[in-house]
């Protein structure tokens, strides 16, 4: 049962962190090269699609990571998907305290008026840092589980 856990767990988690990582590779360098209107339109848009998709999905991967390492079984494998796990639960309150709030803004810029480049270089930087400690995280959720 372990092997399908630990399958789940990196089928899930993966995904999630090569989404995060696109965003602050790809995306947000391209949306920052916009003008104004659009960066505002497209800003608003991408907050609103993944400030519904991301909660569920790291909900979702923190409770693996935890019934990860509630059946490793002791030892080494133990620390590591309990490691990946606390990890996980740091990148959730950076995200709710830090990062949906700046999100929420961004959210409800209106078509015209209110816009932030600074508000948005904000959250690609305290992003940035989220996309760091997932990086971290999986690979520590790899090595446990090979």
């Amino acid at each position: 049962m372990n092997d399908i856990t630990d399958a789940v767990a990196v089928v899930i988690t993966g995904p999630m962190v090569g989404v995060e990582l696109a965003v602050a590779v790809f995306f947000d360098p391209l949306f920052d090269r916009l003008p104004d209107d659009a960066f505002r339109a497209v800003r608003s848009a991408a907050g609103r699609v993944l400030g519904a998709v991301m909660p569920f999905w790291y909900a979702a991967t923190l409770l693996l990571l935890a019934v990860a390492a509630a059946r490793a079984g002791g030892g080494s494998r133990t620390w590591l998907c309990g490691i990946a796990a606390g990890l996980m639960a740091a990148v959730v309150l950076l995200t709710v305290t830090l990062l949906v709030p700046i999100n929420n803004r961004i959210v409800k810029w209106p078509a015209t008026g209110e816009l932030s480049r600074e508000l948005a270089a904000r959250w690609d930087r305290l992003h940035r840092v989220r996309v760091a400690v997932l990086l971290l995280l999986f690979a520590v959720l790899a090595v446990a589980v090979t």
